[in-house]
Formats: structure tokens, sequence, C-alpha cells
């Protein structure tokens, strides 16, 4: 039997020992939020643990795992790969989030009220609008053609079923433009067809970025425009979904979210309070607006 103390000495050992060159850090973050619509308050948040390592110079080798210890009592893990090249191109394998083509900017709160659009589908780590979970074998090649023009390969693999999303990324002087294609099927062996692009600058200090993506799952279309901002510790954002319905007809819904961050005590910690509205129109809806307001406190230990 392995007692807790063993397990300790091994941790301690593996944390002492320099051959690794690996790093570690934790950040603990938690939320209070108000809902509207009779949901009231709730409180949740997670405390994450960060190793990660790379070792080789013209050729390399990094490896990246995030422990998450939830306030619900669960356990789960966020980022969990490793990456192998050189500076023309390389191989990520495992848990990750391949290449952003509609971020989101300061997104502490963000909630959709019926319509989840199409945004970022096949991106992986969660799955996103597509229900990828454990088990499922996702790979990213990146190849870096020079002059700010790069190219990723992801493909991801579950069950019988594969799905495959190249993207196509230039950055030049604070400008850069992302163009993705999504194609494949879901686990369950739904058509997924569709893709996107977005946009973004830096400019006087400010992070801007403008992002349409659209495709289909099955027969069902959707799509999303997001345009968002980041000013030195403020936020603010806007997002339209639209959805078709099975059996007929569509959703339609505005997202607005704000978020500013103040710095707590001079200690590196911050506190943000962030409040987010969304509404849908359209089938099946109910008219009544969604309104989200939290306080998020993130400490970096």
């Amino acid at each position: 039997m392995i007692r807790k103390s063993h397990i300790a000495v091994a941790i301690a050992a593996l944390l002492a020992a320099p051959a690794f060159a690996a790093s570690f850090d934790a950040n603990v973050e938690l939320d209070t939020d108000y809902r509207n619509l009779g949901r009231g308050a709730a409180q949740g948040g997670r405390v994450e643990f960060n190793a990660a390592g790379k070792a080789g110079t013209d050729g390399f080798v990094a490896g990246r795992a995030s422990f998450l210890a939830k306030k619900d009592s669960t356990t789960a893990v966020d980022d969990m790969w490793v990456q192998f090249g050189n500076a023309s191109g390389d191989l990520k394998l495992g848990r990750f989030e391949a290449a952003d083509i509609f971020p989101v900017g300061k997104d502490t709160v963000v909630e959709d009220d019926g319509a989840a659009g199409y945004r970022n589908m096949l991106r992986g780590r969660y799955g996103n609008n597509a229900t990828y979970g454990d088990g499922t074998a996702h790979a990213a090649l990146t190849l870096n053609a020079g002059s700010g023009l790069a190219v990723e390969l992801g493909v991801i693999a579950a069950h019988k079923n594969t799905a495959v999303r190249p993207v196509v990324s230039y950055s030049m002087d604070g400008f850069t433009v992302k163009f993705g294609i999504d194609s494949g099927k879901t686990p369950e062996g739904q058509k997924i067809r569709g893709g996107g692009v977005t946009v973004g600058t830096t400019m006087a200090g400010a992070a801007l970025n403008l992002s349409y993506n659209a495709g289909k799952v099955a027969d069902l279309k959707g799509s999303s425009v997001g345009l968002n901002a980041v000013i030195g510790a403020a936020g603010v954002g806007y997002i339209y979904d639209r959805n078709d319905v099975a059996g007929g007809g569509s959703i339609k819904e505005n997202n607005v979210y704000v978020a500013y961050s103040l710095p707590l005590f001079n200690t590196g910690a911050t506190i943000t309070p962030a409040l987010a509205y969304s509404k849908a129109t359209g089938t099946g809806t109910d008219g009544d607006a969604k309104i989200t307001a939290r306080v998020r406190v993130n400490y970096a230990f």
C-alpha cells in the first residue's frame, strides 16, 4: 500500500530535481455571481496548478499539465500536452486549444440565452460546440513559413469519426489575421462544415478583434459575429449569434459583456467586477433577458 507520506516525498523530490528543468506555478480564482430570472446568488472557482518544461535549442521538446481543484469538490485536467519540433515547425499532441479564430477578449463572464452560434468549432480541449470528450485524440501540426506566415493543421479523432481544422495566420506590425476551415464529423457521426476569420490589431494601448464564424452541424446552420476591445485593465465585447432550430425556425441573440480589473492591496492579486447581458429572440424563446453580475478574485502564487 502506498502511503500519503510516500506520495508527498515523491512530489517533493520531483519539485527539487534540477534535471527536469521544469517550472511550477499556481493560482486561485473565485467567482461570486448574481443572476436574474430567479436564480439568485452563487459562488464557484478553482485552484489551478501548472507544471511545464522545455528542453533543446535547434530542436525542442516541451510539455505542460494544468490540474484543477474545483470549489464543487471535483478535480479536472485543463491542459495536458507534449510538443516537439524546431523553428520551422512543430507537432503538439494531447489536450489543448488550437488556434483561436473567435477570440472574446476579457471574457470574465459571457453567457448565452438560447443560441450558441458557431464559434471556434474543433479548436479542442472542451470540444466547443461538438461533444468531444475524454479519450479523444487531438494533434496540431504547425508550419512556420517565415515573414509572419504560419499554417496549423489540427486533427481530432473520436471513436470512428475524424475532423480536420486547417488555420492560416499572418502577423505584421501589430496586425494579425487568421482564417480557418472545419470539416469532419462529431463522435456521433454528425457532419461538420464551416470555418471563420478573425482580424486583430493593437494600437494606442488597445487590443481590438473582429471575428466571423459560420457553419453547419448536421443540417442546422449557425453563425457568430464578435467584436471586442481590451484597453488596459478594461474589457468590453459584443457577440451576435444565430442558430437554426430543429423542426424549423431560428434563434437570434445579442450578447454584451464588460469587465474591469482592480489591483488588490498591491499584492499582484486582482478583483474584477464584470457584467454580461444576453437576450434571444425567435423560435421557442421567452423574451426575457439574461443578466449576470460577477466579482472575480484572482491570485497567482
